[in-house]
């Protein structure tokens, strides 16, 4: 076996942290109850593993490995999947995976400060900086546009005018309906859709306090400076193990903006 090989994870491996993906994003209010779901590929394949529906679904806060069923890129069920159904948005997934090879993970969640920000036309904009520097880099560079569709995309045709969106973005709001983000790891795509939601909560209470205006243009291009600086690490993805470590804290719910506000 290359060292290339040995390095990939095992099948078990992947399934273990779809499934710990889901709970992440239950905890954290992303979710709620059985809707929502992660995939990522698997390395070698033309295979997804994505969170299906099993017999007994306890919803993402619970979700097992066992619930992670297999397909292929035309959706359709791999092997032997002990009765777990595929979710009606899969070419969300699959449909992504083959428009983007650089994709390796896809979560679809319906966070509600996405959804309050989009409904009422709020604007995600850079008025705060320093505890997520996700949010920031997704204010200014407008890197979540939105959707205007909020229906359920059931079929490829339905999927393809996404898509489209989808092509230059890792990162897209569906108006009224909820969010698509991609990533190179599940770790990065946690992180990014944690990021855009907060960004999305912040703004929204922002608007209930009568709006607030961005950080100083000093700011934004001292900022933008920093996150050019080839010395500081890359931290997308970098918080997977706290987020781990909340879930075996045993909590059910997060409050990852520390403002006290509880949405879901």
């Amino acid at each position: 076996m290359t060292q290339a090989a040995s390095s990939q994870p095992s099948v078990d491996e992947l399934r273990e942290k779809v499934a710990l993906a889901c709970q992440i994003l239950a905890q954290h209010g992303l979710v709620k109850g059985s809707t929502g779901h992660v995939s990522t590929r698997e390395p070698g394949t033309d295979n997804i593993l994505v969170r299906g529906r099993p017999r007994s679904d306890r919803g993402l806060r619970f979700a097992e490995p066992t619930s992670i069923m297999r397909v292929d890129l035309e959706g359709q069920p791999v092997g032997d999947n002990s009765g777990v159904n595929r979710v009606s948005e899969i070419y969300l997934h699959t449909d992504l995976y083959k428009y983007r090879p650089d994709v390796n993970a896809v979560i679809h969640a319906h966070p509600p400060g996405v959804l309050l920000c989009t409904m009422n036309r709020v604007e995600l904009r850079p008025i705060f900086s320093g505890f997520e520097p996700g949010a920031m880099r997704i204010a200014l560079n407008n890197e979540a546009p939105i959707y205007d569709r909020s229906i359920t995309l059931q079929t490829p045709a339905e999927t393809a005018p996404f898509l489209d969106l989808m092509a230059n973005h890792n990162m897209v709001m569906m108006r009224g309906h909820g969010i698509v983000v991609a990533g190179r790891t599940v770790e990065q795509a946690i992180t990014r859709a944690l990021a855009l939601e907060n960004l999305a909560r912040v703004n929204w209470l922002a608007h209930l306090g009568g709006g607030a205006p961005d950080i100083s243009d000093e700011d934004k291009a001292e900022w933008r400076r920093r996150s050019r600086d080839p010395s500081r690490p890359d931290r997308e993805g970098g918080s997977w193990t706290g987020l781990v470590a909340m879930l075996e804290h045993g909590a059910l719910r997060a409050d990852s903006i520390g403002l006290g506000a509880h949405f879901g």
